[in-house]
């Protein structure tokens, strides 16, 4: 296996609560070759505001410890691939395990000669509609934003919260007012409120017809989460809450939630994201997928959608922010984003990764 840095741009910086957007976008790639020379590729971004991994740390994890703990290990064997990486780190890196998982399937499904989806359960199902953030700040900004992506042809914007009530309410005013009522508005606070601040904004909101809020109160707030979706009309959906299996089964006993968003490097790749969509699938919690990862992490995404139906509201247009990317394949038009239908991924990856 080879594991590279890969940093590119943003073009649409995405300024959010938790964050303030990045110009600079910076990726973990890894190759992993079997013993039968098949070729698989993975990655996974630097978000350490999620994930509380970095690229130099991720690099750490891959090369100095998964790396060697994983050769000659069979990629057939995927839940026997999760358990020795969380031996080898039991309580964390699960981006790091995401880019490993990723790049299993990879090689896998060009082994066997399907699409990844298929080694999901699924079959490849074509064009995805994808919604679209736009971040906080100015109104005319927010307004604008939203106008030039409607125009382009989303049917559903997400408008990041959380960081000023009164010009993030004038801007849902003025966004609903102006593109009328045939989109889909979603809001986002990323954490940004209280329990009483997110009251006071969501009976506001609901006057535009909100779709759903995301991730209104601290990540560990479960049961903030489950009483604030008793007193508030617009449903909640769970992101920073919600990493692995074991956080989407506690949400849903505990009622917290009424949409999850599952995010690959949260997760730890393909394999306990498909189980977060199947505990979601059997409560009837319907899935949102993000993804801010470059084309090879994105298609990983779309094929999870066609293999788990309950993924129902893609947001997958990530790889569209990016000044370059590593891989080849991913198409965003209309709003609709697809994948070739091929073995694998079924990206090309044009990253040279002995001289990256």
């Amino acid at each position: 296996m080879t594991v590279r840095l890969y940093d590119t741009v943003s073009r649409d910086p995405l300024t959010t609560s938790l964050h303030a957007g990045d110009t600079r976008q910076s990726y973990v790639i890894l190759k992993l070759v079997t013993e039968g020379g098949h070729t698989g590729y993975g990655e996974a971004p630097s978000v350490p505001f999620i994930t509380g991994e970095t690229s130099d740390t991720m690099v750490i994890a891959l090369r100095d410890h998964l790396v060697p703990a994983l050769i000659g290990h069979d990629i057939r064997d995927m839940r026997g691939l999760h358990e020795a990486m969380r031996r080898v780190f039991p309580h964390g890196n699960r981006a790091a395990f995401s880019a490993v998982d990723i790049a299993a399937h990879d090689a896998l499904g060009r082994a066997l000669g399907v699409p990844v989806s298929v080694l999901l359960g699924g079959v490849p199902g074509g064009p995805v509609a994808t919604s679209r953030a736009i971040g906080t700040g100015p109104v005319p900004d927010m307004v604008a934003a939203a106008r030039r992506n409607i125009e382009a042809g989303y049917t559903t914007i997400k408008v990041k919260v959380g960081s000023d009530a009164e010009r993030e309410l004038a801007a849902l005013r003025a966004i609903r007012e102006e593109n009328g009522p045939d989109f889909r508005l979603k809001i986002d606070a990323n954490q940004g409120w209280t329990a009483g601040e997110a009251l006071r904004f969501l009976d506001k909101a609901a006057r535009h017809d909100v779709f759903v809020v995301e991730q209104p109160l601290a990540a560990g707030d479960i049961a903030g989460h489950a009483d604030l979706r008793r007193r508030s009309s617009i449903p909640v959906m769970l992101d920073e809450s919600i990493h692995g299996p074991d956080d989407a089964f506690r949400a849903i006993a505990a009622g917290a939630c009424d949409y999850i968003n599952i995010k690959l490097p949260k997760a730890g790749g393909l394999y306990p994201a498909a189980q977060i969509a199947a505990i979601a699938a059997a409560a009837g919690v319907v899935c949102q997928i993000g993804s801010l990862s470059t084309t090879i992490g994105t298609a990983a995404a779309i094929h999870l959608i066609h293999a788990h139906p309950v993924i129902a509201l893609p947001e997958i247009n990530w790889p569209d922010r990016l000044a370059r990317n590593p891989a080849e394949g991913f198409v965003l038009q209309r709003g609709l984003a697809s994948i070739p239908e091929e073995a694998g991924l079924g990206v090309a990856v044009a990253m040279d990764m002995e001289h990256a």
